[in-house]
């Protein structure tokens, strides 16, 4: 099956202000960089090629094709997206990060993890904590799954999940904690637990108004000492 394809040009300069300046003009910098690569690649796109690339491939196409334009020989690289940035401003597309990937070779990569079915400690007024929203993987590039399932529909009010419980698809393999939990059911709090909280927030907060208070009169004091000595 043939692969998406991205059109993209090397970029004449590197820098902030030029990576602003072309952002002005409806491109996007990017960085091209891998383990056979002696230097990474500075590259540019147009914002709308990529806007289309990313709505018109599939859930867990990984691999795409760039194509850069302005080089002659190798003009044409596998590689995976591996970062996105975004402006927390203005929301757009920043930056974009591509690791070239070398057939028969393993990558490490993170991946989401999605939480599957309804606990029955849910049911039962707990409440879900995930702890973990991505793990870190190595597998060859085709075999990088969109997402991990994480199945909940066992986990009762107390119960959690590791690292190590998670199934993963064949011929992928972990690199985060075994043991790292990564999501639980906690036990609901009552009235009881609740109003005890407020209490000891407040008896907290007036401990802070009464040293706040005692500074405020020592500090007066002073004040007060050093006028009578003048």
């Amino acid at each position: 099956m043939e692969r998406p394809t991205l059109k993209v040009k090397i970029r004449a300069k590197t820098g902030k202000s030029y990576a602003n300046k072309i952002r002005k003009k409806g491109l996007i910098p990017a960085v091209l960089y891998g383990p056979h690569l002696k230097e990474s690649i500075p590259l540019e796109i147009d914002k709308f090629d990529v806007h289309s690339l990313m709505s018109t491939i599939s859930e867990g196409e990984r691999i795409i094709t760039l194509e850069i334009v302005n080089q002659d020989k190798d003009n044409k690289r596998e590689v995976i997206l591996k970062d996105v940035q975004h402006s927390w401003i203005k929301g757009g597309l920043q930056h974009l990060d591509f690791y070239e990937i070398t057939r028969g070779e393993k990558i490490s990569t993170e991946v989401p993890l999605r939480l599957v079915g309804e606990a029955p400690g849910v049911k039962k007024g707990g409440v879900i904590e995930q702890l973990v929203r991505e793990i870190e993987i190595e597998c060859l590039p085709e075999n990088i799954p969109p997402h991990i399932d994480v199945d909940i529909k066992e986990l009762d009010i107390g119960d959690s999940l590791r690292i190590k419980d998670l199934k993963l698809p064949s011929g992928v393999r972990t690199l985060t904690n075994p043991e790292e939990i990564v999501v639980s059911v906690l036990s609901p709090i009552s009235e009881e637990e609740l109003e005890k909280l407020e209490e000891e927030k407040g008896v907290v907060a007036e401990e802070v108004e009464v040293v706040k208070k005692e500074r405020k009169e020592e500090k007066e004091e002073e004040e007060e000492t050093k006028k009578k000595e003048e």
